[in-house]
Parts: C-alpha cells; structure tokens; sequence
C-alpha cells in the first residue's frame, strides 16, 4: 500500500512538471509572437488581420525565439528573433527581414 502511494505521488510529480513546462513554452511562444506582430504593426503599417505565423522556433541554447511571418496580402515574409525575459516582458526584438531578402536575392 505504501509503494502505490509513493508511486501515485511521484507520477503526479512529474505530471505537474512536465504540464508546467509544455504550457509555460506555448505562453512564451504566443508572446514572443505578439511582439513580433506589434513591431510589423508599428514600422511596416500592416494590419495584424493581415498577418499569418509561418514558423516559431524557439533556440534552446540560446534561449531566443526565431519567428517568421507572413503578410497574406502582398506574400511578403517577415523574420524575428525576439528574446523575452521570465516575466514574459521584450528584452529585445531584431528584425531580420532585410538580412533574409539579401541572401534570398543571391
């Protein structure tokens, strides 16, 4: 009795844990990508109904957030690199977008 009761509390351990972490990335993620979405908002003037996210990859390593999007009306890519702090607020955003269209115009 005293080894299913170990046993049932370890596994809500590691559930607990390995939720917290899966849903703590998704959180960091979706603001990392409203950040990128704000800055294409605010220097590109494109409405944010306009836009559609390719890819979000977050660097392990590294700990930063490399995002693409797409401007669905005119096919226009856009990419990031946004680094966010734990309380989710910007340390700092880089736009990419000129440095991508150089080496694809190669």
């Amino acid at each position: 009795m005293k080894k299913i009761i170990i046993f049932n509390l370890l596994f809500c351990i590691v559930v607990i844990f390995v939720n917290y972490n899966y849903f703590n990335s998704k959180s960091r993620s979706a603001i990392a990508y409203n950040y990128a979405e704000n800055y294409i908002e605010t220097n590109y003037g494109i409405s944010r109904e306009n836009l559609k996210s390719e890819e979000i990859d977050y660097m392990r390593g590294m700990g930063l957030f490399e995002i693409e999007v797409k401007d669905i009306e005119t096919k226009n890519y856009y990419y990031f690199e946004v680094d966010i702090n734990d309380d989710y607020s910007l340390y700092y955003i880089k736009d990419l977008t000129e440095l991508h269209r150089k080496n694809q115009a190669d």
